[in-house]
């Protein structure tokens, strides 16, 4: 006989990649009450919260669909980040480029420093080279910030379909 499975009021438990909290449960049956994230109260069998019993297919099928979306979504970032890659690297350049006609720049006009800067017409045309490296600047840090929320994305589903291959292993 398998072991029966017991939650306890206010529980939480992960169903469909959720958290929901158990509403109510009885011992003696194979059903339990949660309440999703959205509030809405639902019965679900309590040894198939993540349904993969309910599933028209068997359970193998049904796991194995699972880990093929993971491996596409996978395979999905990693692309994307490599175009993120490309980004940064032109935004690095651009920022090297810029910065050498800033400092060509002063350097024309005898000067060290953007603050030496008396002229308003000077000014102005530096202020439109800051302006330009300051856009590539932006674009290396959008383009690092959304490497590293896709890098911790594709960890996320890597883990989630070990997982899944574990139970399938265990199934």
């Amino acid at each position: 006989m398998a072991p029966q499975i017991t939650f306890k009021y206010g529980e939480t438990v992960n169903y469909q990649g959720n958290e929901a909290k158990v509403v109510s449960h009885n011992t003696s049956g194979d059903y339990l009450r949660i309440e999703t994230e959205n509030g809405k109260i639902i019965v679900v069998n309590k040894n198939d919260l993540f349904g993969i019993n309910s599933s028209p297919d068997s359970p193998e099928t049904g796991i194995a669909s699972r880990v093929s979306y993971y491996d596409e979504q996978i395979e999905e970032n990693k692309s994307f980040i490599e175009k993120c890659q490309q980004l940064w690297y032109m935004a690095k350049e651009g920022i090297k480029r810029t910065k050498g006609k800033m400092n060509s720049y002063l350097a024309s006009l005898g000067i060290t420093h953007a603050f030496q800067l008396t002229n308003t017409n000077q000014k102005k045309e530096y202020n439109a080279m800051r302006t330009e490296y300051s856009d590539y600047r932006f674009e290396q840090i959008r383009a690092s910030a959304d490497i590293l929320h896709t890098v911790n994305a594709t960890v996320s589903l890597a883990i989630d379909k070990g997982n899944l291959q574990n139970i399938q292993l265990l199934a």
